[in-house]
Order: C-alpha cells, then sequence, then structure tokens
C-alpha cells in the first residue's frame, strides 16, 4: 500500500472505522488508483499493531460500499469508482483540473470578499491567557443540569416532538418559554405568532436583509461595527452606508434618508460598548417613520448584562411595527448551541418562516426542545443569575488592572459588558502587531481592524474579552499584555 495509514488510540472511534474512512477517503481523493492492491491484512496489521481480525473488518466493510474487492489467491484491490478523481498515470488527467474554474461563475457582490471578519486561533482555548469575546468559561456550564433536560426531553413520550421533520415550524415549548420568560424580562409582549427561532443572531440578520434586500435597496449600519453584519448587508443590498459613533451610540442624521434597513445594536454596541442614548432612540425611531425605513435590533448581550437597570431595547419603545428584534440564547447558555430567536409583526415572521425554511427548514428539534426543558425548569434563570454575578466580578478585576497597568491604552469598555477597547496612540504601534508579540506569549486579543469601513482608522484597536479566561488568570494576563507592549515600544524607538 503506497500510502501510510495510522491509528490513534486516543480517538474516540473504533480501530475498524478509523482503518475505513482514512482508505476511503485516500480512494475518493484519487491517491489510492483503481487496480491498486492493498497490503495484505496480515502486513497491515503488523505494521499498525492491531489485530488481523480488525483489518479484515475494514476491508469487508469497503467491499460493501463497492471500494475495493477481492480477487481470489490475489488479495484486496481497489475498484473502479464513479467519484474517484482520475490520476494522471492512471491515462488521464485530474477531473478537477478539467473544471471550469468556479470562482468565475460567482456573483461577486454576494462574495463580499473583500470584507474580513474578527478572526482568533481555533485551539485557543489552549493558551494560557485567553482574552477572546463573546466566549463562556467552559468550567462554569452547568452539564449536570443541561444533560438532565436533554434525558427528559428525549423521553419516549415526547419522541413524534423531535424526531419527526417539523416541516417550517417550530417547537411550540421553545416558542411559548420564549414569549412567557424570555421577553417580557426586556420589556417585550409578544404573541407566538410574532417570533420565529433562529440559529442565533447571525441567521436572524441574514434572513431579515435577504426579505428586504435587493440590488436597489439601500442598508445603513453603524461605523465602526459588526464586520459580520457588514458582510451580510453588503451581499444582500446594492448599497450599505455607514453611520458613525459616538459616545452616546449611532448618529441620526439625514443620511438615513432613503435607506430601507438599519442595523444597530444599541444596548451594548459593537465594538465600542457604548450604550445608546435615550435622546438617540427616540430620534432613530423618529426617523424610521418619517424616512420610512425598518430597523434590525441586534440585541445580543441582554440576558448577561449585569447592570441594576440595563436598558430596554428599542423595540420596546415602537408602537410603530418597524423594529425586527434579534435576541441570543447564546451568551447566556452556550454560542456553540447557535440558538436565537427574532420577534418581529407576524406577516413578516410568516415570510422569515419561509425563507428560513428554503435555508434549513427549522433548527434542530431535540435542540429547541432541551432548551425549552432548560428553561422551563428555572436552570436558565439561575445559569444567568450567576452568570452576571461572575462577569461583573471579572470587569472590575480587568478594570482596575487596565487602568493601573494600561491607562493610556484604555478607550472604552463600559460596565456592564465583558470586553474593553485598546489602542496605543503613544507611539501608534499597529493592533495587529501587538496581537502577534502578545500571542507568542500565550495572550490572546483580538485586533478590530475590520469593524471600521475605513480600515486605516481601526489599525489601533484591538479589544481585550474577559468572559472565558479563568478569573484568577486576569491580572496575570494583563501584566504580560503590559510587557508585551513595553517591548515593542522598545524596539520601535531602537
Amino acid at each position: 500500500m503506497v500510502q501510510r495509514l495510522s491509528i490513534d488510540r486516543s480517538r474516540s472511534s473504533g480501530l475498524r472505522d478509523q482503518l475505513v474512512s482514512q482508505i476511503s477517503r485516500l480512494i475518493f481523493d484519487g491517491l489510492m488508483a483503481p487496480g491498486l492492491k492493498l497490503s495484505s491484512c496480515r502486513e497491515l496489521a503488523r505494521e499498525l499493531d492491531i489485530s488481523i481480525n480488525t483489518v479484515v473488518s475494514a476491508y469487508r466493510k469497503l467491499e460493501e460500499q463497492q471500494l475495493i474487492e477481492a480477487r481470489p489467491r490475489s488479495g484486496y484491490f481497489v475498484k473502479s469508482h464513479p467519484g474517484t478523481r482520475l490520476d494522471a498515470k492512471a491515462g488521464g488527467h485530474r477531473q478537477s483540473d478539467r473544471r471550469a474554474p468556479i470562482g468565475e461563475k460567482l456573483n461577486k457582490l454576494r462574495r463580499a470578499e473583500d470584507i474580513d471578519t474578527i478572526s482568533r486561533p481555533n485551539d485557543w482555548y489552549t493558551y494560557d491567557y485567553p482574552f477572546v469575546c463573546n466566549q463562556i468559561d467552559e468550567s462554569a456550564f452547568p452539564v449536570a443540569e443541561w444533560r438532565e433536560c436533554t434525558r427528559l426531553a428525549m423521553n419516549r413520550k415526547d419522541l413524534k416532538i423531535w424526531s419527526a421533520d417539523g416541516l417550517y415550524e417550530d417547537s411550540a415549548e421553545l416558542i411559548e418559554q420564549v414569549s412567557q420568560r424570555i421577553l417580557p424580562r426586556r420589556g417585550i409582549f409578544e404573541p407566538s405568532d410574532s417570533i420565529l427561532i433562529t440559529l442565533g443572531t447571525q441567521n436572524g440578520l441574514f434572513i431579515t436583509s435577504l426579505l428586504f434586500g435587493g440590488r436597489d435597496r439601500i442598508a445603513a449600519m453603524e461605523d465602526p461595527g459588526y464586520p459580520d453584519a457588514r458582510k451580510i448587508l453588503r451581499t444582500n443590498f446594492g448599497a450599505l452606508r455607514f453611520q458613525p459613533v459616538d459616545d452616546e451610540g449611532m448618529i441620526v442624521d439625514e443620511r438615513l434618508r432613503d435607506v430601507d434597513l438599519v442595523f444597530i445594536t444599541p444596548n451594548r454596541q459593537v465594538p465600542t460598548t457604548v450604550t445608546m442614548s435615550e435622546r438617540r432612540r427616540h430620534a432613530l425611531l423618529e426617523a424610521a417613520e418619517a424616512y420610512d425605513f425598518y430597523i434590525v435590533e441586534d440585541d445580543y448581550e441582554c440576558d448577561v448584562d449585569y447592570r441594576h437597570s440595563s436598558p430596554l431595547p428599542l423595540q420596546s419603545l415602537d408602537d410603530t411595527g418597524r423594529l425586527i428584534y434579534l435576541g441570543s440564547l447564546s451568551k447566556g447558555l452556550s454560542p456553540g448551541l447557535r440558538l436565537g430567536y427574532l420577534t418581529a409583526p407576524p406577516e413578516f415572521i410568516e415570510s422569515a418562516r419561509d425563507c428560513r425554511g428554503m435555508m434549513l427548514r427549522h433548527p434542530p428539534m431535540i435542540l429547541q426542545h432541551t432548551a425549552a426543558m432548560f428553561i422551563r425548569l428555572g436552570y436558565y434563570d439561575g445559569l444567568l443569575h450567576r452568570t452576571r454575578q461572575d462577569y461583573e466580578q471579572r470587569w472590575h478585576l480587568a478594570n482596575k488592572a487596565l487602568r493601573e497597568r494600561l491607562p493610556g491604552l484604555l478607550k472604552s469598555g463600559e460596565f456592564g459588558g465583558t470586553n474593553f477597547i485598546l489602542a496605543d496612540d503613544e507611539t501608534g504601534l499597529h493592533a495587529k502587531a501587538i496581537a502577534h508579540a502578545a500571542l507568542k506569549r500565550g495572550v490572546i486579543v483580538e485586533p478590530i481592524t475590520p469593524c471600521f469601513s475605513d480600515r486605516a482608522q481601526g489599525e489601533r484597536f484591538f479589544r481585550l474579552g474577559v468572559s472565558s479566561i479563568h478569573r484568577d488568570r486576569i491580572e496575570d494576563g494583563i501584566a504580560r499584555l503590559c510587557d508585551v507592549i513595553g517591548d515593542l515600544r522598545l524596539l520601535d524607538q531602537g
């Protein structure tokens, strides 16, 4: 066998399944050509230090999949397969070489490829000081309670609820919990036909922008703002306008004239953390009426805001039906679960449900049913209470350390959140250089250049999040970041 195989005994998948997976992948990738003889069962077993029975079982499985064939007194050989890429040595060019470049066929407008998103290492949780934003501390996740709710949700009585295809509908139980337990805390009182379950707020924004968008339509958003929202709006609208942000939030003025849709994060502006003032909120609602546009409000951090009098969302002030409100369970429960909700007038929800259905029908019912159980049994309220207390303590620790160690760099980080924005005005160090040097010292911070429509304006800014790093590492991590920046300044001066 020309391709070397390997066995990882630490993996949860069985030895046979690992062999089947590796050999089938090599066959379909064209790296094991039709007619190639495989190693004998005895040879492969000896090479991998596994039993002959395991190899025999793997080969038989591959035979069932019609990927290999056994020839009497000769051994096992790779079969010709319609999905296999042709190898040049087998008399032809690779199939991929004959295809027209797919990029030429893509709609350039819908690619928005010039817009970056904020990135971090995939294995960020392995670093000593991961100041990543909008993630959770896994040690605080209520594993036992979630497991219990999963067990309850999967009982045979409810099998039909979560195992069947729900067409375009949602879990009635989760809709009820959102309507009666989640939204009223935000001053929102909506019936079930005004609520749609989404795969997070980003999914809700994409659905909304797809319904409102078009080549002749104009969207507007905050600047700096959420880069993924900019990518979505650029994809679905013919034009995108940027509204500056100051210490009262997004500026509301005549630049919003002729706009069809405005995306905004009023309670915790991304990325500045500023809260929109009451004056601006009323001005935006008045402008929506005067200029005839609709508003998408992303209240992504509402459940974990620990301010004693957290401001209510715009949606609670609106009586015109011009608000599409996006909420999420990601920040309170887990971002990986991808559960959120959208509330709007029933006629919009009907269209949004149809639009979502064409993409994914509905979020997994077992996930919806489990989340509903988690909320109904009071576990979610208990988790939020603990999380808010924890986040407030983390904010005080970080705020104190930043003001002591890096007072000249701290630009914003309002009480109630978990993120801080910093920039080196004194020497003009670029955020990317700081992040790169910090990463080598085990510290992760995130440059926020992608948040700015003019990238040059954002080159110095980076953010520091404290929601996922172990609380007892916050001060040491900021001290190490301070050392990194000090070293970079010395190098820059030299």
